[in-house]
């Protein structure tokens, strides 16, 4: 019976680390240990003026992270904005804050949600073009991507 332990708990130690994946809370596959930015694009915009990036944030990661803030080398500011209704059923927008996303979920930066204000763009801005956008994660760091410019139906 002493024979078997050390088997068994090698057996355990190395396959639990081997685990690499695993269902999220919304029922997806994960990979543990990454945060994944994906579906990023952002609208078009006129040099000077502002424009908006959008993505899916997913937390593959075995631990709550907190997005913190935005950058981009196309814009002299980014800001994590979200949108809101007045009592008088106005729209409006203002800074979101931090953000966090819990282990295993996405968070979706969409038009008329939170979005990525880009912010007194270095230059224009057209369909076709791409930019670097750089998220600050609390615990995963920066994260850069590179989107497409386009117009989302």
């Amino acid at each position: 019976m002493k024979k078997i332990y050390p088997v068994l708990f090698i057996l355990l130690f190395f396959g639990g680390c081997n685990s690499k994946s695993g269902k999220g809370n919304n029922g997806h596959d994960i990979v543990l240990g990454k945060i994944e930015l994906s579906n990023a694009w952002a609208r078009p915009g006129a040099k000077g003026q502002n424009s908006a990036a959008y993505l899916t944030i997913t937390n593959g990661t075995a631990t709550n992270d907190t997005l913190t803030g935005a950058s981009s080398n196309i814009s002299q500011k980014a800001q994590v904005h979200e949108t809101f209704k007045t009592d008088s059923g106005e729209t409006g927008m203002r800074p979101a804050g931090n953000l966090i996303i819990n282990a295993g979920d996405k968070l979706q930066i969409t038009p008329d949600n939170y979005h990525i204000m880009l912010m007194g763009l270095n230059k224009e801005l057209a369909v076709g073009d791409s930019l670097d956008l750089t998220l600050e994660f609390r615990h995963a760091g920066h994260q850069t991507v590179r989107i497409p410019v386009k117009i989302q139906n």
